[in-house]
């Protein structure tokens, strides 16, 4: 059994935090998507089967030998940009955790730490940021944070601003424990998320997480365009109401990997094609294999209606005569809204 301190030390000197969890299956998250799936919940309900959530829970599907798991975090909040939007050129928001890349900035450094683990212990691991594995649970039982009922990891100290990454390794090591806090009475975020999403305490209906529909293929419903404002990508309304997160202090930015910015233009964006959109932001979360292309072109689309700018109408109408379905359908909406 390895103490953990040695490589808590190492960690600090990578500029990171960790703590470490067991690797027993995570049956309880299992069952509560299994639930979920069956209340309709998700976008896509047809890709969890029984057999993707048990591999999703289950950090041997990673690796066999799984004895622990390394956890850690980066904090991403950064100070406020200004709106640069000008008539006829306005810019759709970017969700503040995609506005750098901290994830590929994380992984950067559990890699080295990992480097650490084979060389001293002859490690075997896996190291992931933003993979295919439950990465809440594991936050959650190491102790780096508790549930909010917004369903997103708080933080005591940085609050839900955080994005997660481990080392799932055969090394067994001491782990620590979980946290017992919780938000007890509050429901802010509850009340505040614009399209009711939350429908109970750490339940939330996909379907209507403009979040989760930013990279949706699908038509958005008009109540749901009504409020989605001029978002490009993301959605962090009930991060921005959260108690906690309201007395964490931004910091200065801890990585320039993948720098898009708080705003991205949208009449730039809706004249790309994909190719090129993909080499621009090519370091960047939206320019990932699973961004749909034609969703953020939809966004795009949606924002121009909400934003009613009508130097901006000529550009709509070129996808109202458009090929693309999804895009013609969503540029009539925007028209009707001027």
């Amino acid at each position: 059994m390895i103490a953990p301190q040695v490589l808590k030390d190492k960690a600090r000197d990578l500029d990171i935090e960790i703590r470490i969890a067991s690797a027993e299956p995570f049956s309880e998250e299992g069952e509560r998507i299994r639930i979920q799936r069956q209340q309709k919940l998700f976008l896509n309900c047809e890709h969890w089967d029984d057999n993707d959530i048990r591999k999703f829970c289950n950090p041997a599907s990673i690796l066999p030998e799984v004895k622990t798991i390394i956890n850690s975090f980066l904090f991403y909040l950064t100070p406020e940009e200004p709106d640069p939007s000008q008539p006829g050129n306005p810019f759709g928001l970017v969700a503040r955790y995609t506005q750098r890349n901290h994830y590929k900035e994380l992984k950067r450094r559990l890699k080295k730490l990992a480097g650490f683990l084979r060389k001293e212990y002859k490690a075997k691991f896996v190291v992931h940021s933003c993979g295919p594995i439950a990465e809440k649970p594991i936050a959650r039982r190491s102790g780096i944070g508790y549930y909010g009922k917004h369903s997103i990891i708080i933080n005591p100290v940085y609050g839900s601003w955080i994005v997660l990454g481990e080392i799932i390794t055969n090394l067994e090591i001491e782990t620590d424990e979980p946290l017992d806090l919780d938000c007890s009475e509050c429901h802010i975020c509850m009340d505040a998320c614009p399209t009711g999403a939350i429908i109970a305490p750490y339940i939330i209906d996909r379907k209507r997480c403009i979040q989760d529909l930013t990279n949706w293929q699908g038509l958005i419903p008009d109540d749901i365009a009504r409020v989605w404002s001029n978002r490009i990508y993301g959605c962090t309304t009930c991060q921005d109401v959260c108690p906690i997160n309201k007395k964490t202090k931004p910091e200065i930015p801890k990585t320039d990997i993948g720098v898009v910015g708080a705003y991205l233009p949208l009449i730039e964006i809706l004249n790309m094609d994909e190719t090129t959109y993909r080499k621009k932001f090519a370091d960047n979360q939206i320019s990932a294999r699973w961004i749909h292309f034609v969703a953020i072109k939809r966004n795009a689309i949606i924002a121009l209606g909400n934003i009613k700018d009508k130097k901006t109408i000529p550009i709509i109408e070129k996808f109202v005569n458009g090929d693309n379905q999804l895009l013609r359908n969503t540029a009539m909406w925007s028209l009707r809204q001027f």
